[in-house]
This record gives C-alpha cells, structure tokens and sequence, in this order.
C-alpha cells in the first residue's frame, strides 16, 4: 500500500492510504520551538510531524501538553467522538509497525512517540484523570489526603451498603442512574471551577468525583455477577 504525503494546507499533514484521505493536524503547534532542526538532516522541521526534506519522523516536543499533542482545544469539556478521531488518526501515522522498513533511530522515535499519544488519549480521554491534568497543567496538583466533610463520607457510606444490599436488577440499575446522574452534576461543577481558577473547588471536586467513580466500578461488578444485559 502506498502512503503519499504532502502539506496541503497550513497546521495539517495530509495523508493518502490506499485512495482515502486522512487528515491529521501537526502536533508542533503552540509552544513549539520554530529553530529546531531535523535530527537525520538538519531541516528546520519545527512546523510539521515530518521533515519536509527528509521525510524522517521527528521526535516529541517535549513543551507540548497532552491537549496539543493530540490536537485538541485545551478545555475539560470535549467532544470525545472528535478527540478518538483525532487519536486514530495519529496511530495511523505513528504506530511502529509503519516503521519496519525505516532506520532503528526512526523507529524508536515512532515507539517514543506512539507512546506518547496513547497516554496523551487515554488521561484526556475520563473526566477524572483529565481534570487531574488540568489542574497541574494550571500548578495544582491533587493532594493524597484531603479532609472530607462527615456528610459527604456519610453519603458515601450509605452508596456503598446500597451497592452491596441491591439483590435484583431493577435496584443495582437504578443505583447506576443515581450514580452517573452525580457524576454529571460533579464534572459540571469540575468545568466551571477550572474555568474561574477556583482551585479549591476544583479539587474537591476531583476528590468526589473519586469516590463516586469508585462506587461505580462496584456497580459495574454486581452487574456484571447478575448477567444482567442491556
């Protein structure tokens, strides 16, 4: 199969694979270093996945954040359709086994990079974890412990029993729908905190959220011991 590539457009590298046109957007973009060179050639390639020269595979930038990676905007809230899209779009590219024929150098940079992308993809990809990067992106980071309300830890304590206590279907799913609808209510709540700086907010939040995520992986379980299929 033959892979043809050209710059099309500014900020996107255009891909032809067997007839169908994949488009994936430059990860040098913001933050980028414009006097980097090619490593195989000494082009300046700071613009471009690839060298424009040489057609060498060139390494992370290591100032990009996981959002400028995949070609995201920067925000809590994403269309996850787009943001899988983006992530396949870039394996296409990347994987190692598009490098068999290529240099060893070339190839533990598509390793390096095909690495990169998916932990990019999958911290970006759950509400919690990328909250959690946001907020260190901002400075903050999460802390191990953190001093919770005795009415919050009551409530978790009651889910809990709840999860353990629910004996048919009708009860375990209608826990879920309690639980995702928390959920819901907490990462609007995550949004508008990142948005206004509010820190301590935000970790709270976070710190919630946890719990909760928590008693949904419990949920999942009993589900999965009633055979119960939706």
């Amino acid at each position: 199969m033959m892979l043809a590539i050209f710059n099309a457009r500014p900020n996107a590298i255009w891909l032809r694979m067997g007839g169908v046109g994949v488009s994936v957007w430059r990860t040098l973009t913001s933050g980028a270093n414009e006097t980097s060179k090619c490593w195989n050639c000494d082009e300046p390639s700071a613009s471009s996945l690839f060298c424009r020269r040489c057609d060498s595979l060139q390494r992370p930038n290591a100032r990009q954040n996981f959002f400028q990676i995949i070609g995201v905007d920067e925000h809590f809230r994403l269309d996850e359709s787009a943001l899988a899209k983006k992530f396949k779009d870039l394996q296409k590219v990347l994987h190692p086994d598009k490098f068999n024929n290529k240099t060893r150098a070339e190839q533990k940079i598509s390793e390096e990079y095909s690495s990169l992308v998916n932990k990019a993809y999958s911290t970006l990809l759950h509400p919690l974890s990328r909250g959690t990067y946001i907020l260190q992106l901002k400075g903050h980071e999460l802390p191990e412990k953190t001093d919770l309300e005795s009415g919050f830890l009551h409530e978790i304590m009651e889910r809990n029993e709840e999860v353990e206590c629910a004996d048919t279907p009708e009860e375990i799913l209608r826990i879920e729908r309690e639980i995702k609808s928390i959920l819901v209510r907490l990462q609007n709540e995550l949004n508008d905190a990142l948005i206004t700086d509010d820190f301590s907010a935000a970790i709270k939040t976070l710190v919630q959220m946890k719990y909760y995520i928590s008693i949904e992986d419990q949920i999942k379980n009993v589900i999965r011991s009633m055979n119960i299929v939706r």
